[in-house]
């Protein structure tokens, strides 16, 4: 029988110890300024809004009627955030009053309740691999908000752990760059993401398990398109039933060979579907 204690302890020490041998870079425990962020990541269509303390970024591209894109916990922008008053406040700051609403993941959770509070100010909703029924968290999420580990992930993400992670949300694990890795590693970096990602697992580990967590979807009353990959591996495709048991007046696309990110990993595709479900 292995004592409890002896596990918590033996944690720290083999980070430790890979911290020494490894360094900080690789075990993430260093600190990227956002100048630098900025610099690596930015484009000129980048604007910046200051919320309550947060400076949110967002890009304001293209013609015609408005679409807002929300990514995912652990994501950016460049895949495609707060919650609900967060997302109603940016809206009115920019002078949006109706528009079009996409999310994914956690992103989608945040579109269908906002739908579900202002559904005079949505027009059409689209969810792509969205949270929205209790699971098990995710191997990354679980392990960084378990009551041994948060102490730790609040100072140090190892890279590897990152990249997996990144491999995890892909389908096609031919299509994961080195380059997309870095580009998730280096916003983890940034000064204040790692504790701000530690509380949201830790939100979301209580959220998954609420009873109530699903009770109000088949209350969801804007035209809804649910998209999906078929080889999810962050939140199941068994999921799909259950929004067509609750949301049934909705669409729904799947697609065999993406993961948890279709918009990323098959873009041209998904962005063919919603144009269609869009107009």
């Amino acid at each position: 029988m292995i004592n409890n204690d002896w596990l918590f302890f033996a944690i720290p020490v083999f980070f430790l110890s890979v911290l020494v041998t490894g360094g900080c870079t690789s075990m993430g425990a260093i600190t990227i300024p956002l100048d630098q962020l900025e610099k690596r990541y930015g484009s000129s269509e980048d604007k910046y809004l200051t919320y309550e303390g947060m400076r949110i970024r967002y890009r304001d591209e293209g013609r015609g009627p408005v679409l807002v894109l929300l990514h995912g916990v652990c994501s950016s922008l460049d895949t495609c955030d707060g919650g609900v008053e967060l997302l109603d406040a940016f809206a009115n700051r920019v002078g949006v009053n109706g528009f079009y609403l996409a999310g994914n993941s956690l992103g989608g959770y945040v579109a269908w309740n906002y739908a579900l509070k202002y559904p005079r100010k949505v027009k059409k909703l689209i969810l792509i691999d969205s949270v929205g029924y209790n699971q098990k968290l995710p191997w990354l999420l679980d392990f960084a908000s378990s009551p041994g580990m948060r102490p730790l992930a609040r100072s140090m993400m190892p890279r590897s752990m990152i990249y997996n992670a990144v491999k995890q949300v892909f389908g096609d694990k031919s299509k994961v760059s080195s380059k997309i890795q870095k580009r998730y590693f280096d916003f983890a970096m940034r000064e204040g993401n790692r504790n701000a990602w530690v509380d949201i697992f830790i939100g979301m580990r209580e959220q998954t398990k609420s009873a109530g967590l699903s009770r109000d979807i088949p209350n969801i009353k804007v035209p809804t398109l649910i998209m999906w990959g078929k080889k999810d591996e962050w939140i199941p495709y068994a999921h799909v039933e259950l929004w067509k048991k609750d949301l049934s007046s909705a669409s729904f696309i799947t697609y065999d060979d993406a993961g948890h990110i279709p918009m990323e990993e098959i873009p041209e595709r998904t962005a063919g579907d919603a144009l269609k479900f869009l107009r």
